[in-house]
This record gives C-alpha cells, sequence and structure tokens, in this order.
C-alpha cells in the first residue's frame, strides 16, 4: 500500500554516453533526468532543503505536503547538467562529493572541479561529503576512518557549510557514525530502499536508488512505497 513520508532518491551520473563499466547500471541520460523531474512536479512534488528534514519527519508534515531529497553520488562533472534542469524547474539537489577526487577522475570519468562545485552553489545545490577517497569506510582502522572523514569536511567547507554526508557504497559502523558527530555533521545517508518516517535516524537516512533501468512505474513505485519492483 502506498505510504507517506520522506522519500530521498539517489543518482549517480547522468550522461548519454556508455562508458562500459559498472556505473553504467546507474546512470541515466540527461533527457531521462529532466523527463524524472518534470514527473515528479506533476504529481505534486518539490524539493526540501537536508536541514529541513528533521522538522519535516519529526512533526509529520509529509501527511499534507509532498517534498523530496534529490541526492548525487560521487561528484561526476555531469552533475552539473542535472544541477541546471533542477534549477529550470524550480528543485534543488544536494550533491556528495569524493574530495579526493575534484578535478581529477574516477571510474573512467572526469569528476566536479573546484569552480563546478561554486557553480553548482551558486545554483541553489547543496554539497554533502562522500569522504575523500571512496572506501568503505567500516572496514578501515579507527585513524583512516577519522583522515577520510575530516579531510573530506575540511576541504569541502572551503565552499560552504558541510553537514551531510554519504556513506561510500552505503557502507557504515557505528564507528563512523562516531566520528560523524565529532566531526559535526547533522545527517547522513545510506541506500535503504525505503521511505523516511518519524522512527528515523539521522544517521542513517533511508536513500532509494534510481538505476538506468528505472521507468516511470519504477519510479511512482519508489515515491509511493520507496522501492521499485526491481
Amino acid at each position: 500500500m502506498p505510504k507517506k513520508g520522506l522519500v530521498i532518491l539517489l543518482y549517480h551520473s547522468i550522461d548519454n554516453t556508455n562508458h562500459h563499466t559498472s556505473l553504467d547500471k546507474f546512470t541515466i541520460s540527461k533527457e531521462t533526468f529532466e523527463k524524472h523531474i518534470k514527473f515528479l512536479r506533476k504529481l505534486g512534488y518539490s524539493s526540501i532543503r537536508a536541514s529541513d528534514i528533521s522538522s519535516f519527519l519529526d512533526n509529520k508534515l509529509y501527511l499534507n505536503y509532498k517534498r523530496v531529497l534529490i541526492t548525487f553520488d560521487d561528484g561526476y562533472k555531469n552533475n552539473l547538467e542535472a544541477a541546471k534542469i533542477l534549477k529550470k524547474y524550480g528543485f534543488s539537489g544536494l550533491f556528495f562529493i569524493s574530495s579526493a577526487y575534484i578535478g581529477k577522475t574516477l571510474d573512467n570519468m572526469q569528476m566536479l572541479d573546484e569552480n563546478d562545485i561554486k557553480l553548482l552553489i551558486e545554483l541553489g545545490m547543496e554539497i554533502g561529503s562522500h569522504s575523500h577517497f571512496h572506501l568503505k569506510l567500516s572496514e578501515l582502522s579507527k585513524n583512516d576512518i577519522l583522515e577520510n572523514v575530516t579531510r573530506s569536511k575540511e576541504i569541502l567547507s572551503q565552499f560552504t557549510n558541510v553537514e551531510d554526508f554519504a556513506y561510500p557504497f552505503g557502507n557504515y559502523s557505528q564507528d563512523v557514525i562516531e566520528v560523524l558527530k565529532k566531526s559535526g555533521f547533522k545527517r547522513a545517508y545510506i541506500i535503504g530502499q525505503s521511505i523516511n518516517t518519524t522512527k528515523y535516524n539521522p544517521y542513517v537516512l533511508r536513500r532509494s536508488i534510481i538505476r538506468s533501468s528505472t521507468n516511470y512505474l519504477d519510479l511512482y513505485l519508489i515515491l509511493t512505497r520507496g522501492r521499485s519492483r526491481i
């Protein structure tokens, strides 16, 4: 049955090119992404800022308002095209960046550089941390976890205040959460394929992943149930 709450969508690469890597299954074209945003608007959804999540859930505002948080992982340069589309339709997005790869490549893809990040912010977008080296944090030592988290926050904070963190590969542990809290992060996100309600943990916010195969029915199921048929 349909369920009300906050849906957090997870996108990756917004690109029209097939790169023949594992990322392809999470890549959608600019045209498809724009259709998704138009579909959201047609259904009556609008964006929510990350800082408003707690108020929205604690006060059960989702019973009366349709809000969606649109997020992007890794920090691919093509995310700029998504940001322009979001701006065009009055939406915002939260872009999680792996700070070690700013201006470099990852998965054979060009990543956002410093000027791109500044442009994201000028377009009204938010940025968050995706750690420094994009590793499975729970498999690291406590010192390495701390290094990945704090270096990322230090670098990204040069652009804007950063309070949100997305676990690389959705991988986390209690040790990681404790480091995030001590480092000043207020929210963190996993891959959970479900809708967030009042029974939420701000350090385990659940996101529904968008795949290249996600069609209108899948997107509708995600918005109303948290997960598609896949």
